[in-house]
């Protein structure tokens, strides 16, 4: 069976949204009763939650797909070693420039001696 996320599953984002609204009115009535620091870091908790949630939701979890390094030419990493004056800027670039490179690979391609 095939693992769904939440975007394929339309009723658990219905679900997670009624239910935060059902917290959300009992807490804002419980502040508006007894107005005490507990109900108030109760909302603030509540907040911080959803905005977690929708920050979650909107994010998408796509990660370029890897590469070695013999899929970078050198005329690449000569260019990046050239242009930059650091090694770590050299680094930075080339795996700019080939998103799936990891850094060891980058790191090995621009100093390969060490």
């Amino acid at each position: 069976m095939k693992d769904m996320n939440l975007r394929e599953r339309p009723w658990s984002r219905y679900a997670m949204v009624a239910l935060l609204a059902f917290l959300a009115f009992s807490t804002i009535s419980d502040i508006v009763s007894d107005p005490s620091a507990w109900n108030w870091s109760k909302l603030v908790v509540l907040a911080v939650a959803t905005l977690f949630i929708w920050y979650g939701e909107g994010r998408t979890r796509t990660s370029p797909e890897r590469i070695g390094p013999e899929a970078v030419p050198a005329e690449d990493v000569e260019a990046v070693v050239a242009e930059s004056g650091r090694t770590v800027y050299a680094i930075k670039a080339l795996r700019e420039m080939h998103p799936g490179l990891g850094l060891r690979d980058a790191k090995n391609l621009v100093q390969p001696d060490l």
